[in-house]
């Protein structure tokens, strides 16, 4: 009986580690609409993996009628694709920023499994391609929501990565991988005394957000986050600030989980941050300087942005 038990115990740990990667990817294959479907011209994007695999992604150039002022590279939370995700950045090119939106492995038109830390080189190859594309525009922008801010602050803080963008900005981001896990594991109690054989099989302190994100300065860092966020706690937030240097800036939202962007007043504060921060190229008509776009203070907390539907199951983040 008590070998049976022990087998036990080793059958739900096996189950249990192997599907740790399902705490953190949630792919989707279908697309539920294309940026034309928002009135937004975009061209598909297949960038090569030295492996071979095929990470896919769209492109959508700055607005005809307003000068080009940078790049924004976007990666998304761990839910769905970049199909579901476009509401979050489709009003940049509108503000002058072409938009490269990637779609990690195993999304939607991206070939692979999605797991850690093979993803890591899926969010390297879209930003050595965007420093080299010619179609890369003024200053070069990340903007990471919820596992995509994770993803990218661990990327960016390798030795190879110094000063490879010119400003940062994150959204609902957490801190740790260990710890975030450990965060949800505990708002079950069914999952709450696993936690001790889940956790330890995550990624190690090394990659956390929280470790790298210094090395990301003199870059200018935006981080955001809800306090009423319902899956990464504010808590992160404020971890990932504590430990970035200057300069960077912090801003307290108010609503549901990686919805904030697409409230006009999160949008004004972004490009005010680029604005404040050089990462708003000007462009003078017949040489004549362009005066800054005029400063704003910090906005106080939002009222909350429609909820979107998440996945059927899982956590979206």
């Amino acid at each position: 009986m008590a070998m049976v038990l022990r087998l036990g115990w080793v059958a739900l740990a096996t189950i249990m580690l192997a599907g740790c990667s399902k705490l953190f990817f949630y792919p989707m294959e279908p697309w539920v609409q294309n940026p034309e479907n928002q009135g937004l011209k975009y061209e598909d994007i297949v960038l090569i993996h030295p492996r071979g695999l095929r990470i896919h992604g769209w492109w959508l150039p700055a607005a005809a009628e307003v000068p080009v002022k940078g790049t924004v590279y976007y990666l998304h939370g761990n839910a769905q694709n970049i199909s579901t995700h476009l509401a979050n950045v489709q009003w940049l090119p509108g503000r002058g920023y072409n938009v490269f939106l990637l779609d990690y492995r195993g999304y939607g038109l991206s070939e692979g499994k999605p797991r850690l830390p093979d993803v890591y080189a899926d969010v390297q190859l879209g930003l050595d391609w965007l420093r080299t594309a010619r179609r890369t525009e003024g200053p070069l922008v990340v903007f990471g929501q919820s596992l995509g801010g994770a993803l990218v602050t661990t990327v960016l803080g390798e030795e190879r990565n110094a000063q490879a963008v010119d400003c940062v900005v994150l959204e609902a981001a957490f801190a740790s991988y260990r710890g975030i896990t450990s965060d949800i594991m505990k708002t079950s109690w069914l999952l709450w005394p696993l936690r001790w054989m889940v956790v330890p099989g995550m990624p190690a302190q090394a990659q956390d957000p929280e470790q790298r994100i210094a090395a990301i300065s003199p870059t200018p860092v935006l981080v955001m986050h809800s306090d009423e966020d319902e899956i990464v706690p504010y808590s992160h937030g404020e971890r990932l600030y504590a430990s970035a240097l200057a300069p960077k800036t912090f801003q307290p939202l108010h609503g549901a989980h990686g919805q904030s962007t697409r409230d006009p007043a999160v949008q004004q504060r972004i490009v005010d941050f680029l604005s404040e921060n050089d990462c708003a190229a000007s462009v003078a008509p017949l040489g004549k300087p362009v005066p800054a776009e005029p400063m704003t203070p910090l906005l106080p907390p939002m009222e909350p942005a429609a909820p979107t539907k998440g996945p059927e199951r899982g956590y979206t983040f």
